[in-house]
Order: structure tokens, then C-alpha cells, then sequence
């Protein structure tokens, strides 16, 4: 899943660091600078088998497959991030609060996702400890503020909860009560999880949205947006983008056609599916998506793949070059309204649409939206076995 919002490594430079109660470069020794070069390293090389692997995905006859696959095509090595990560905490540990100790709390944090369990916990706690210790008044963790949340499991959660509660800087709660009601928008109709689960999610979100309003509607949370006009998007989306809501009508450029509009397939079960070209995971969930709408084509199921790219040429061009796409294909571009308005969080993002226009779930992974698009459909069990065994065997 790739999010629209931000890119959350780039630009940390040393220099774009201080704090404001920091001794910049303080403790910044030898040793440390030899354990921060090791971090580089690994950056370094890191980031070029990202962008080797993804040209490599992107080619004509790679869809579906995988990082593994692409490294393997390539002959690139599967780096081991765990010296690169021990180098960053021994950098925390001597001196967790001055510049080169925040870096490298920055760079386990988004590292330690690479880790099996239980070790990615101990890096999650040891990280959260610090951060919980040194920086809950420090501006400087408005740069963690989103990822916490995104990537941080409970406990990222809890810390921002505690931002917002006991930071001294209005802007650090603001923008905590921001990204935490955004980024947890998904979890409202994570079909994963129970309905009184569920339920408390929405009650989470709804109350961090209105503190928003209430209490920081002047402050700037996003792109120059104050909160009161940002976090809009999220108290419509809870009202009606989320399940058990009517979807509101909507109208699109269809490629290679004219505008439509959502009320043209009234009647129908609907897949939307937020996708880009330049979006890797869209790729390669499409020939997932494209065996739902073969095998549920005759019950009045449809895809409509909605495209935010720069512009239609794009779109026209991939299709041309990768296949005969079984879908009604939407463009509404990069700035578009719609994303926007419905709060959606990154593509892909899929929502599940009923009969009546009612929603059934939305979710940044189809097969998860995989039961209630089969029971609305009415499918017959021949018909769910076929797709549990083709996602399997995908």
C-alpha cells in the first residue's frame, strides 16, 4: 500500500534536526559516528534495490509479482538490516535526546518492520521508551507523529494518545489528534476485526476528529491546511464512506468515454478500487481483482478501478502495454476531489458497495472485502471455493 499523504524518510537531514531544548551534535563521538555510518550504508544500498526492484516490477509481464521475485531476477542481495539497526540503538542508547540519537531512533523505527516477532517488539519498546522519555515536549517528534500511528501497532497508538494528552506544544497535539483520526479512519471497517472492535475504533476516531475541531481548528496539521478545514474529510468519510453508510453519488471521466456517475450501476455489486500506475501494490493486486470480475461477472458484479495519476495518458498507455483490463475504468487525477473528500488513505484502497449503494467494507487489501462481496453477489459455494483456492494460490 502506498500512501499520497507523505514520504516519510525523506529529508531528515542532520542539519534540518535541532530540537529545541537539544545540545546539537552533542556526545557525537567517534564511535557514534562509526555506528551512523554503518545506518548509511545500509540506506544506501537499500534504497538503490528499491528502486532497481520497482522499475523491475513496473515492466510489461511483472504483474503480481513480488520485491523477492524482482531481487531474485535481478541477482540483487536481500540486505540484513539488523546491523544497521543494533548500530542505530547503540547511537540511542549513549545519547537518546541530542540530534544523532533522534536520527537513529527515526531510522529503527521504520527499520524494525523487517523483523520477525518477537524482536520487532523489542525494538518497538525499546524505541517507544526513549521517545516516551525525551520527546513527548520535543517538536522534533512531529516527524514520527504519522508513522507511529501508521506502522506503530498499539503501542504507536498509545504514544500519540499520550501526546495529545500531556504535550506542552499545542502544534505536537493537534497534529497527534490529526494523524491519529486519519490514519485509523481504515481500521473503522477492518472486517478482521470484531464488531465491538470495530465500534470502539469509530468512538476513537470521532472523538480525536472533534478535538480537532474543538480545540485546534487554527493550528496547521497538513499542507498548510488548519485543522478545522483538514480533518473534514474524515467527519464526512464516518458519516458516509464507511460501512452501513449509502455511498454519496459520484462522477468520474470514464477512459476512453465520457463522464459518469455511481448511479448508473444501481443495482449492481461494486468494487472500487483507487489504484495509480506508478502504485506497485495496485499492479500487483490487479490480476486478483481481474478474477473476481471474471468469476463474478454474470451476478451483477462489477469493478470500477479509479485512476489518480497525473493524467489519461498514463492510464492509456499502460493498458496499451499491459492487457485488456475486464473493468470500467475511472479517472479523476492526481488532485483529485473525490480521494480527497472521501478520506481515502492511500491506494489501493477497495470499497465494497451492495445493491442498494450501501457499503459493505473498504480495505487497502481486496481479499479481505473477499466475503461480503461474495455474499452480496449470492455466490454459490463452487463459486467461493474457486476464489479462496485462486487467492491461495496467488
Amino acid at each position: 500500500m502506498i500512501k499520497r499523504t507523505t514520504t516519510l524518510l525523506a529529508g531528515l537531514v542532520l542539519a534540518g534536526c535541532t530540537g529545541p531544548e537539544t545540545d546539537a551534535g552533542a556526545d557525537a563521538g567517534p564511535e557514534r559516528v562509526e555506528a551512523w555510518q554503518t545506518v548509511e550504508r545500509y540506506k544506501i544500498d537499500e534504497r538503490m534495490n528499491i528502486l532497481r526492484a520497482g522499475q523491475w516490477l513496473r515492466e510489461p509481464g511483472n504483474e503480481g509479482r513480488s520485491r523477492a521475485d524482482a531481487e531474485a531476477a535481478l541477482g540483487l542481495e536481500t540486505l540484513d538490516p539488523g546491523p544497521a539497526v543494533e548500530a542505530a540503538l547503540e547511537i540511542a542508547r549513549a545519547n537518546p535526546a541530542d540530534d544523532l540519537g533522534f536520527l537513529a531512533l527515526h531510522f529503527a523505527f521504520y527499520e524494525h518492520m523487517g523483523f520477525d516477532e518477537p524482536e520487532r517488539q523489542e525494538i518497538r519498546d525499546e524505541v517507544y521508551g526513549f521517545l516516551g522519555e525525551h520527546y513527548i515536549d520535543d517538536l522534533r517528534l512531529d516527524r514520527m507523529l504519522l508513522g507511529l500511528i501508521r506502522f506503530g501497532g498499539e503501542g504507536g497508538v498509545d504514544l500519540v494518545d499520550e501526546v495529545v494528552a500531556h504535550s506542552s506544544h499545542r502544534r505536537l497535539r493537534a497534529r497527534g489528534a490529526f494523524w491519529s483520526a486519519t490514519e485509523r479512519l481504515m481500521e473503522v471497517d477492518d472486517l478482521r476485526a470484531t464488531a465491538a472492535e470495530r465500534a470502539q475504533v469509530r468512538e476513537e476516531v470521532t472523538r480525536m476528529a472533534q478535538l480537532v475541531v474543538d480545540e485546534y481548528s487554527d493550528v496547521e496539521v497538513f499542507r498548510g491546511e488548519a485543522g478545522g478545514e483538514a480533518i473534514q474529510p474524515v467527519l464526512y468519510a464516518l458519516e458516509n464512506v464507511t460501512a452501513g453508510a449509502v455511498l454519496p453519488e459520484a462522477t468520474a471521466l470514464r477512459i476512453g468515454g465520457d463522464e459518469e456517475s455511481l448511479s448508473l450501476y444501481e443495482g449492481s455489486v461494486l468494487l472500487l478500487d483507487f489504484w495509480a500506475t506508478w502504485c506497485a501494490p495496485c499492479i500487483a493486486s490487479l490480476p486478483e481483482v481481474t478474477a473476481l470480475q471474471e468469476l463474478l461477472a454474470d451476478r451483477d458484479f462489477q469493478v470500477i478501478t479509479i485512476s489518480i495519476d497525473e493524467n489519461t495518458e498514463l492510464v492509456h498507455d499502460f493498458m496499451e502495454r499491459r492487457m485488456d483490463l475486464p473493468f470500467v475504468n475511472w479517472f479523476v487525477g492526481e488532485q483529485s476531489e473525490l480521494y480527497d473528500d472521501w478520506s481515502i488513505q492511500g491506494v489501493p484502497t477497495y470499497i465494497a458497495v451492495d445493491r442498494d449503494g450501501v457499503v459493505l467494507g473498504r480495505s487497502h487489501d481486496v481479499e479481505s472485502l473477499y466475503e461480503v462481496i461474495l455474499d452480496a453477489t449470492g455466490a454459490d459455494e463452487a463459486t467461493r471455493a474457486k476464489l479462496i483456492a485462486e487467492a491461495v494460490a496467488a
